[in-house]
């Protein structure tokens, strides 16, 4: 394994903590979404399934790790996620927030529930995703990924993002070292963005771009590893959307 210089550039999750909410609270206003949606329960690891994944040592620490990214949803003036009725087949609707991997999907539902079931104050709210990751796992909400990603990542042109795994990339070459020796791999929720950093890496350390091999997997299976590894085995650094980081950045800065 190559460890390459390399400046990853995540803004601190204490400046995103100011302006993030809690979703545990949610508005119904929704009409149901006519999508099949296969619960997130049947799409986690055997070896993870929701209790033991939740209840494991290492839970906590993964946490930590997902909230340093930051998942959008539509919210009312008091920050609190708006519902939507999804529609499973074979079974009866259910009502769950949708959150969103990327600030310009999230940003484009707003704009459909401001035309559908205008709120006052209605905005878009950066959450979590630690915890909502929970509540995706015990069908407690969906999380909605970028359609370009999952395309990248093998998907079909016509595939509707809702019910699809988020997608990760990750490039074995660029694993940095932690402050005590041990590998750590970012993982990018965008495609785009792992190919800058082999870029970067190539520019410190030098070799061809070419030779560096991004490849996917997604976020269920990342969180699973990370649930299973030895102590001494490679981390994982979850690396979030550029777009997200700015749109944060842009907010605070007023």
């Amino acid at each position: 394994m190559r460890a390459s210089t390399l400046s990853i550039g995540v803004t601190s999750w204490a400046v995103f903590a100011l302006v993030i909410g809690s979703a545990q609270s949610f508005t119904s206003v929704n009409p149901p979404l006519a999508t099949y949606y296969q619960p997130a329960s049947s799409k986690l690891h055997q070896s993870s399934k929701p209790n033991e994944l939740f209840d494991s040592p290492s839970w906590e620490a993964i946490e930590q790790e997902l909230d340093q990214v930051p998942v959008f949803a539509v919210a009312n003036a008091e920050g609190m996620p708006i519902k939507y009725s999804i529609e499973k087949k074979d079974s009866p609707a259910f009502e769950v927030p949708l959150f969103y991997t990327h600030v310009e999907d999230a940003l484009q539902e707003l704009e459909k529930a401001k035309k559908s079931t205008p709120l006052p104050g209605m905005d878009i709210n950066p959450y979590p995703l630690g915890g909502i990751f929970r509540m995706w796992a015990e069908d407690s909400a969906v999380i909605i990924p970028n359609k370009k990603s999952i395309i990248q990542a093998g998907a079909p042109p016509m595939a509707n993002p809702m019910g699809q795994q988020v997608p990760l990339f990750a490039c074995m070459e660029i694993a940095q070292e932690d402050e005590n020796g041990k590998p750590v791999l970012p993982l990018f929720f965008e495609l785009e963005d792992a190919q800058n950093a082999v870029s970067q890496a190539v520019s410190f350390d030098g070799g061809k771009a070419e030779d560096f091999e991004v490849v996917g997997l997604n976020l269920p299976e990342a969180v699973s590893l990370l649930t299973n590894a030895k102590e001494e085995t490679t981390a994982f650094q979850f690396v979030p959307p550029k777009s997200s980081l700015e749109h944060i950045r842009d907010y605070l800065s007023g």
